[in-house]
């Protein structure tokens, strides 16, 4: 029996986003019949203009499963459901429980109509307060993200090859990214006059270039205040790039371990610079390939996972009241 889902999230022009994206195509190739359903606009608004739409979708499309990905998609999938009797699976990102301190308030006020939760980390869980809810990471497409010659994609990208390249997988303008940290430790670096180093803001690249960008790092940096489960992180590894991060997320269980990749116990700007200059003299590639695969996080790996918590939201499926 072919399973039906419908992904409900938010999105841009292009439609879903990409993390979003390649779970959904990871789930298409292992099998599973699946649609989205996109809300445009996210302000509160534009959710309750959505109600009627989504209810006439889920009425008509006969979905075993609906996803709703980040809270605000759930609680309008929770009243775009009432009287209707479908599982829903929710996953909580990251910033929906972060942003603000009663979000998670929210969540637990709701999550009793939700037939499985899914966060990104045990710091998640920690922080979301629900005992039931399922620690599962995104996947990596581990055939888009690959390791490839550094010289080449250096090359591609028209950097120089006598300078250190850093990069930063982000939006600088992103405030809890934190570029300042990553921007203040290279200064550092390069004051010492042992490094040129130059640092990369990922702005603007097609999903379908970011390994190129990974390649092409001598270290990956990503020095956030917050994150659910870094995709970036997990990419860089993918790639067997060098990586130094905070210790947010799950990123100190990612990456503990692998060659040449280091995370800071602060947000202090020497301490950071010191890993970065560590993680350069490294000067190699690492082992956090290996170290996916061996954690279960290729994304067909992680699909059968999540097919195993839609078959078992489906048993305990009651009508939404």
């Amino acid at each position: 029996n072919i399973m039906r889902v419908l992904f409900v999230c938010s999105g841009r022009q292009g439609g879903a986003n990409p993390i979003i994206k390649n779970q959904g195509e990871s789930l298409r190739r292992v099998g599973v019949e699946l649609e989205y359903y996109v809300v445009y606009g996210g302000s509160t608004k534009g959710y309750l203009k959505n109600i009627k739409p989504l209810r006439k979708q889920i009425k008509e499309g006969h979905y075993d499963v609906v996803h709703a990905h980040y809270a605000f998609s759930a609680y309008l999938v929770n009243i775009a459901t009432i009287g209707l009797c479908v599982p829903i699976v929710v996953s909580l990102m990251g910033s929906d429980i972060w942003t603000h301190s009663w979000y998670p308030l929210l969540v637990r006020m709701v999550a009793n109509k939700w037939n499985a939760i899914i966060v990104k980390s045990v710091e998640m869980k920690y922080r979301v307060g629900i005992s039931r809810a399922n620690v599962l990471p995104n996947g990596v497409n581990m055939d888009v993200f690959n390791e490839q010659s550094k010289l080449d994609c250096q090359e591609r990208l028209k950097w120089s090859n006598v300078k250190r390249h850093v990069l930063f997988p982000a939006n600088p303008a992103v405030a809890r990214k934190n570029w300042p940290l990553a921007e203040n430790a290279v200064t550092l670096l390069n004051q010492s006059s042992k490094y040129a180093i130059d640092l990369h803001p990922m702005v603007g690249v097609k999903n379908e270039d970011t390994p190129i960008l990974y390649n092409a790092a001598d270290v990956v940096v990503l020095p956030s205040f917050y994150e659910g489960s870094a995709n970036a992180v997990k990419e860089a590894m993918a790639c067997n790039a060098p990586i130094v991060t905070t210790d947010m997320g799950d990123c100190r269980e990612r990456i503990e371990g692998v060659k040449g990749c280091c995370v800071a116990n602060t947000f202090e700007v020497e301490e950071f610079a010191d890993l970065l200059g560590k993680a350069l003299m490294y000067g190699d590639k690492s082992n956090g390939r290996d170290r996916l695969l061996l954690d279960g996080l290729a994304d067909w790996q992680i699909a059968e996972r999540l097919i195993n918590i839609y078959k078992e939201s489906m048993r305990s499926v009651k009508r939404n009241v």
